[in-house]
């Protein structure tokens, strides 16, 4: 039987022949960080779940919306389903035995659960390029088996990479502390140091493609408000706005979220990194943190939330976006006309700035 490998600086394990771990010094690592990321990130992707089933009638399940439920779906089963083992190893002062059958399952739970959510960001990235830059041809496929597939594509293709190394290409390692298991990318051995850099390549790759999709979309919206210099371009620069906040804040908590793992990973194959210690649980924690923070950013970051903030803070840039036709001496619309104007766009081009672009 393949012994699962682990090493690091406050704690030896023992693998024994039955393949169950041992751990003997004691190991000073707060439960409380694990314990938010599991509350904050099942009851959190549950609530996503549930304002997304509640506003169904206004977003129709649009792709966008689809995808955003399989972003939910995927963070909070991931979360439920991998972080057991890991409390139930801090509660008991790490003496909770990891068996190699039970460090495999980890591992895949976190590889996947990681994995499968970057391909669903960029998916939903690659959704508002298409629907931004080319809407014609946007409309022109079913947008919800569309999305359906897409989402079942990623997830399979999420578990063939992620269960790579248990059919023989690479092995599992515990990491420090001894509450988590991952693909063993800090082996010498031609196998895992492959596998290891396939992923860390896959993974930087998503990330490269999200930030793409997203820059080209954002830079497409700045221009056509930089053009639109007429009355109808006005009314349509205040969801443009929207669009890019969204994006930009998509750009940057994935990549903070994201790109560290992927380079502890690739610079431990490339061997410019060496430890395995709390840096290594740090970027695992942050990857986590990616999956419970998702959901929110395209649930809160709405158009009518900004028009909330707008109306409530008395916010001087959005009032002037979004209320500033009501102050005109010569027009004097309805609020109801106001929020038809305002989700009013040109009739050929409406995918450009609302359609499914608001979410």
């Amino acid at each position: 039987m393949q012994n699962i490998q682990y090493e690091m600086d406050l704690a030896e394990v023992n693998v024994s022949t039955a393949g169950t771990i041992t751990e003997r010094p004691y190991i000073s690592e707060s439960f409380i960080p694990p314990v938010l990321q599991f509350v904050f990130g099942v009851v959190g992707n549950i609530i996503a779940l549930v304002a997304l089933t509640k506003s169904r009638k206004k977003h129709k399940w649009k792709p966008f919306y689809r995808l955003v439920a399989g972003l939910a779906l995927t963070d909070g089963g991931g979360i439920l389903l991998v972080y057991p083992p890991v409390l139930l190893r801090y509660a008991s002062n790490f003496t909770f035995e990891f068996t190699k059958a039970l460090c495999d399952y980890s591992s895949f739970m976190f590889m996947f659960m990681l994995t499968s959510s970057a391909m669903i960001v960029c998916a939903m990235s690659f959704d508002r390029f298409m629907a931004i830059l080319y809407p014609f041809r946007y409309n022109l496929i079913g947008k919800k088996q569309r999305a359906n597939i897409m989402l079942m594509f990623i997830w399979s293709i999420g578990a063939f990479i992620s269960s790579l190394h248990l059919m023989g290409f690479g092995s599992s390692m515990l990491y420090y502390p001894g509450s988590w298991c991952f693909l063993n990318f800090m082996s010498h051995s031609v196998l895992d140091r492959t596998s290891s850099l396939i992923y860390s390549l896959i993974g930087l790759l998503i990330l490269v493609l999200t930030i793409s999709f997203n820059l080209l979309v954002i830079i497409a919206l700045c221009r056509k408000m930089i053009k639109d210099k007429d009355t109808s371009g006005k009314k349509r620069k205040k969801n443009d706005i929207c669009n890019v906040i969204l994006l930009l804040a998509i750009v940057l908590v994935f990549s903070a979220c994201w790109a560290p793992i992927m380079i502890i990973i690739f610079g431990h194959v490339t061997r410019l990194i060496s430890n395995n210690g709390f840096m290594e649980l740090l970027v695992v924690r942050l990857g986590i943190t990616n999956s419970i923070v998702d959901p929110w950013i395209y649930i809160l970051l709405r158009k009518e939330n900004f028009v909330l903030a707008a109306r409530h803070l008395g916010i001087i840039c959005f009032k002037f976006s979004f209320v500033s036709d009501s102050t005109d001496p010569n027009v004097n619309p309805s609020s109801e006309e106001r929020h038809k104007r305002m989700d009013n766009t040109l009739s050929s081009g409406k995918t450009l700035s609302t359609d499914d672009l608001n979410v």
